[in-house]
């Protein structure tokens, strides 16, 4: 029997083709030591009431994985629509998105976007981040009856037609997603730069007497 559905219900998107990774499944790219989709899940982990992943297989995870319906729209709106569908069957209605490939994703996501509940997505620098959004498993499915699966959708389409608002976030490098192998490097460098600047700060500690 699945265990009773915890809000905030957050869902990892690692169902995507990777294609200009030459090849590379970014979820298993490792940043300072780590899978990708292990360094994700973890900041997402402490934020999570119930913790899904949308993707073929789990990657070793142990979390319940939610696969793409064959009626569902092509692309990641298919995943969002498959998620909706999984999350309705189950009695819920509101879902949390993150992607597999945003290792520096905000420990406060979640709590952020449910300022603006029931329906609300991420923006940074002036730009729409779709794929970080607080979704509405009723309205998504209102939205995507069966006979307007076919056509052409993108996340940003679907947000403007079930009436997302947009939560700004200050910091774009947290929202920064890994696309290519040069993406890779710099989110290595990054990593790598942040751990020195967090040991430098707990070296300096000074205690009074």
């Amino acid at each position: 029997m699945p265990e009773p559905l915890q809000d905030p219900v957050i869902v990892l998107l690692a169902g995507g083709q990777s294609r200009r990774m030459q090849g590379q499944d970014k979820a298993l790219a490792e940043i300072d030591g780590q899978r990708m989709i292990d360094r994700v899940l973890a900041r997402l982990a402490r934020q999570a009431g119930t913790l899904w992943l949308s993707a073929a297989h789990d990657y070793a995870t142990g979390l319940a994985v939610i696969r793409d319906e064959a009626r569902a729209p092509a692309g990641p709106v298919g995943a969002i629509r498959s998620i909706a569908s999984a999350l309705r069957a189950r009695g819920g209605d509101a879902f949390v998105t993150c992607p597999v490939d945003a290792p520096f994703v905000p420990d406060d996501l979640a709590a952020r976007l449910m300022v603006e509940a029931p329906l609300a997505m991420a923006e940074a620098d002036g730009a729409l981040q779709p794929v970080f959004a607080l979704w509405s498993a009723r309205a998504v499915l209102q939205a995507l009856p069966p006979d307007r699966c076919q056509e052409r959708w993108s996340l940003q389409r679907l947000g403007e037609a079930i009436g997302m608002r947009a939560v700004c976030f200050p910091d774009a490098g947290a929202l920064m997603n890994v696309n290519t192998p040069q993406d890779l490097e710099i989110a290595r460098r990054h990593a790598l730069d942040t751990r020195g600047k967090r040991l430098g700060e707990a070296g300096s500690t000074r205690y009074s007497a």
